[in-house]
């Protein structure tokens, strides 16, 4: 019984939890902390690794302009909420942006800053593990 239980907990021999699989695909919106600027956000996560992830973010600026980039979130804890860091250079007009983020099966909330911005991204997910993954 003891080893049936164990199986179907979620949870390990010695206590650890396992960590949701952020894999697939994720909508919401981003938004600037500093200008107010927002707009509708989708990303694609695909799984490294057991400790990390290419995030491929899509997105729209003053709502007409489309922007694209991809960078990699290691996760710095793990269990229920996933704790997710990363940086991405994005040229020499927006610099380097720095993510630190935190993420359940379900939900991704996300801050982001930069030499120039900061803001938040919030995201669900919009489609089933990994079926989005290229």
């Amino acid at each position: 019984m003891f080893l049936f239980a164990l199986m179907f907990s979620g949870t390990g021999i010695y206590g650890e939890s396992r960590a949701a699989d952020l894999s697939g695909c994720w909508a919401g919106t981003w938004e600037s902390c500093k200008s107010g600027h927002h707009g509708p956000m989708k990303a694609t996560f695909c799984k490294l690794d057991e400790s990390s992830y290419r995030v491929d973010f899509r997105g729209r600026f003053w709502k007409v302009f489309p922007f694209r980039y991809s960078v990699v979130l290691n996760v710095v804890e793990d269990g229920d909420v996933v704790r997710l860091q990363g940086s991405s250079y994005l040229g020499r007009l927006v610099g380097t942006f720095y993510y630190d983020a935190t993420a359940t099966s379900c939900e991704f909330n996300a801050t982001y800053t930069s030499c120039k911005d900061w803001g938040r991204f919030v995201m669900t997910r919009c489609c089933s593990a990994s079926s989005c993954c290229r």
